[in-house]
């Protein structure tokens, strides 16, 4: 079974604190479920489940639940194995939720244990604190396979801050070249350096592969690694179960005599194993692949090799070579760290990196996993690899997400190891507050069924034109100032129109107070409002303060908002899976000076929301930015 290591570690903490029942090491929930002798289907519960994956188990758990009598501790573990799986706590929250006997029980619990769950999430308050001897080289080993996604920005920031005294390697896990591109090193380097990430050295793991090769060879003359021709499905089979290759005690000669021909591009069906434990409760440590045939040119060594080794094998090797002394990773991989340190120990290789694990970012309705990201690029479902619903870093920022917003906040859950889903709404909030001083004001009002309105003296005639220039936002006054015209031909928006009542008082904003003497209606439709202006009004006595545009001085644009990029449904199909919802578009008309407004620049609409300029007169709205009365 796949796991949370970090929400694993809360039912360690759970479980002690609550029922005095001792820690277990990885793997720790399947530990637990064996401890308390759960039915065998537990077992096979994984992070990781597809969608029809987790509903198959949902319907055997919610059947024996109806059924079981539980106790306390029994109920905590299954407990813990639900909170741990990010997939179930989205879709519990859903409405459409079916599984009755699982959502009472799960909220029951949760209810129990949310005074647990406070005193362990306080235990780590996300400190950097992390203690390395010496001058430090830390590396961020980016696969060039895609552009940088808000997964990686913590990893790379970190691994920068951790070196700002030492070294900073940024290596390119070139070790399957059908994932890879080397467009993909150039757009990584980019989005490293809009992090301010500039201090580096850059190496590949593809520098090291004569040396992975031969210590391959060690590993086999040491009768620590062997030739395995068993089909994947099988292997998959063998290795959750614990039985041993056919394979596995192949005599060194023979696995020398394989390896060598598979080097050549013959024996395709075989890979080379490292033998440790087959049986080894951490099932990273069963016999894992270290080598395998992959037929595609590499972007660097062309046709040089025929065989390449995995990450988990050249990842140790190449970190001590590369003198790195402090490896930080995300705590997914904690169960691999002691595979980690076998390699190192086996190959007495001096230089042992320290590692140190922190909790992945995971955010809400996010989709991070490169593999579906590339399915919508690559099949036009998205403009390309900075559409603002993606959550690469390019996508981020092009929503409208400040640099120094974004890496404050990833700073500031600094190393921690606890592993949470983080709402969005707290990272736009800050962003809201960092960009406000930086926005300028402007008035505009949506095109369609927009209101003429016809602004009178005392005496019935048309006001003078006036030409005003004032503060684009009066907090900040190095924004500049723009022109505004007063007369008597303005447009307002349908919405505002519709608030408004004969004989109303209300305030134009940057103008002053009006007063409604007739509004002209057709087929529900307010078409045009006279007004009779009103300077000597007190704008603070009045209801509706609404924002306007001069009819001969404006200027058409387009507004878009982006929302999730994928919809609630329950499918493993990704096109399926896609909201259709996820982008709208939206003409407006607004006063002339936002044609000066350049792109990647903020601004307010005044009484509409933060919008972040994409391209000339083309505006994307700010997430948790919107204010109500925009439709």
């Amino acid at each position: 079974m796949l796991e949370n290591i970090s929400k694993s570690e809360f039912v360690n903490f759970l479980l002690e604190k609550k029922h005095n029942i001792e820690p277990k090491t990885l793997p720790i929930l399947e530990q637990h479920i064996r401890e308390q002798k759960l039915d065998d289907f537990f077992l096979d519960f994984s992070i990781d489940f597809t969608d029809e994956e987790l509903n198959n188990f949902l319907s055997k758990l919610d059947y024996w639940l109806k059924n079981t009598k539980l106790n306390s501790s029994k109920a905590d573990v299954i407990f813990g194995l639900l909170y741990s799986c990010n997939k179930f706590i989205k879709l519990i929250k859903n409405p459409t939720f079916s599984f009755v006997e699982i959502k009472q029980f799960y909220n029951d619990i949760l209810n129990t244990n949310k005074n647990y769950i406070i005193e362990y999430n306080k235990k780590d308050k996300g400190k950097i604190n992390i203690a390395v001897e010496g001058n430090v080289v830390t590396r961020f080993p980016p696969e060039p396979s895609g552009f940088l996604h808000i997964g990686h920005i913590k990893a790379a920031l970190l691994n920068d801050l951790m070196a700002k005294n030492g070294k900073l390697l940024i290596r390119f896990d070139d070790t399957n070249p059908i994932k890879e591109e080397k467009m993909y090193e150039n757009v990584i380097i980019e989005d490293l350096h809009t992090l301010g990430i500039k201090n580096y050295t850059i190496v590949r793991s593809s520098d090291h592969f004569d040396s992975l090769y031969n210590y391959a060879i060690q590993l086999i003359q040491l009768g620590l690694a062997y030739c395995d021709n068993t089909d994947q499905l099988q292997m998959r089979e063998e290795r959750t179960k614990g039985i041993p290759s056919k394979n596995r005690n192949t005599d060194i000669e023979t696995n020398l005599s394989i390896f060598s021909k598979m080097s050549s591009g013959n024996c395709l069906d075989y890979c080379l194993r490292a033998k440790i434990d087959y049986t080894n409760l951490n099932k990273a440590l069963r016999d894992p692949v270290i080598y395998r045939h992959i037929e595609k040119e590499h972007n660097i060594t062309k046709n040089k090799y025929k065989i390449y080794p995995t990450y988990d094998f050249a990842c140790p090797i190449i970190d001590s070579l590369d003198g790195v002394t402090l490896a930080l990773r995300t705590n997914e991989y904690r169960d691999r760290n002691e595979q980690y340190y076998w390699f190192l120990e086996k190959l007495n290789l001096p230089n042992k990196p320290k590692i140190y694990d922190f909790s992945r970012l995971n955010f809400e309705n996010t989709v991070l996993s490169k593999r579906q990201m590339k399915f919508y690029v690559d099949n036009h479902f998205v403009s390309g690899w900075d559409d603002p619903r993606l959550s690469t870093l390019r996508g981020i920022l092009r929503l409208g997400m400040d640099i120094d917003t974004l890496k404050e906040y990833i700073i500031n859950q600094g190393s921690s190891q606890k592993s949470s889903v983080i709402s969005w709404d707290k990272v736009w909030s800050l962003n809201k507050k960092n960009i406000d001083h930086k926005s300028a004001r402007y008035s505009a009002i949506p095109k369609l069924y927009c209101v003429e309105c016809l602004i009178l003296d005392k005496n019935n005639n048309e006001i003078i034109t006036k030409t005003e220039d004032i503060p684009k936002f009066k907090k900040n006054l190095s924004l500049g100032n723009k022109t505004i015209i007063k007369s008597s031909h303005i447009l307002i928006s349908q919405e505002d129109a519709n608030i408004l009542n004969n004989n109303e008082e209300f305030t134009l904003m940057n103008w002053g107070n009006m007063k409604v003497k007739e509004k002209q209606i057709v087929n529900g439709i307010i078409i045009k409002i006279i007004l009779e202006e009103n300077l000597a009004g007190d704008v603070k006595t009045t209801k509706n303060k609404l924002t306007w545009v001069n009819k001969e001085n404006i200027i058409e644009f387009k507004i878009l908002e982006y929302d999730t990029l994928q919809n609630d449904k329950n499918t493993d199909n990704l096109a399926e899976k896609f909201n259709t919802n996820s982008k709208k578009e939206e003409i407006w008309l607004g006063e002339k000076a936002l044609i000066s407004v350049s792109p990647k620049t903020y601004i307010q609409i005044e009484r509409i929301g933060f919008f972040i300029c994409d391209k000339p007169l083309e505006f994307i709205l700010i997430p948790y930015t919107k204010q109500k009365r925009m439709r």
